[in-house]
């Protein structure tokens, strides 16, 4: 059995929902992370709140898990999520992240710097500092 944290470790600082990635996501992988998604933000969904998400060490998600990953991001946009952070290391992940996410560029930053990412957050005016995955 693979370990949580060699597929994903997630946390919320402040009112952000910080998430690192890993490997290659199956079908319920995404499904386990999407119920710890929404257990996570529980506190702060009820106001606008951003997420962090590090996928430098991602693979990507199975053909098959594609359609559940976007349902993460329908249930996180429909629950006060305004704003996404995503450091990437490859394009291929942020062409991922673009086809599921419906933000556009006012809302959704894409870097490759985690430093970068936690300044555009806090120029949004949320609050965390960069977690310690």
């Amino acid at each position: 059995m693979t370990n949580r944290k060699e597929l994903y470790q997630l946390d919320v600082i402040g009112n952000v929902l910080c998430v690192r990635l890993c490997g290659v996501w199956s079908t319920p992988v995404v499904k386990t992370v999407f119920k710890e998604v929404q257990e996570a933000v529980k506190e702060i969904k009820h106001a606008p709140w951003a997420a962090y998400i590090d996928m430098r060490d991602w693979i990507m998600p199975t053909m098959e898990a594609l359609e559940h990953f976007q349902m993460i991001y329908d249930w996180c946009a429909l629950n006060n999520q305004t704003h996404e952070a995503t450091v990437f290391k490859f394009a291929m992940q942020e062409r991922i992240i673009r086809q599921s996410s419906s933000y556009d560029s006012d809302f959704h930053f894409y870097t490759k710097t985690p430093a970068h990412a936690e300044k555009w957050l806090l120029q949004k005016g949320f609050r965390f500092t960069l977690p310690t995955f």
